[in-house]
């Protein structure tokens, strides 16, 4: 698998997993897990943006 293929979807799944957690532990009105999983998916959008968006700029 190309490198930029795997960071595209690393970044997913890190997107993806905070997601979940924030959904599952909001349902039950944990917000401390609640805040940590949006900001686990947080991280894969900054994640996503500098390694595979924004390398993308730099080599056009």
């Amino acid at each position: 698998m190309e490198r930029r293929r795997l960071k595209t979807v690393i970044g997913i799944a890190m997107v993806l997993l905070g997601l979940v957690q924030a959904w599952s532990f909001a349902v039950q009105d944990m917000w401390i897990p609640t805040a940590l999983g949006v900001a686990y998916g947080a991280i894969g959008v900054a994640f996503l943006w500098t390694e595979v968006y924004a390398a993308d700029e730099t080599t056009d």
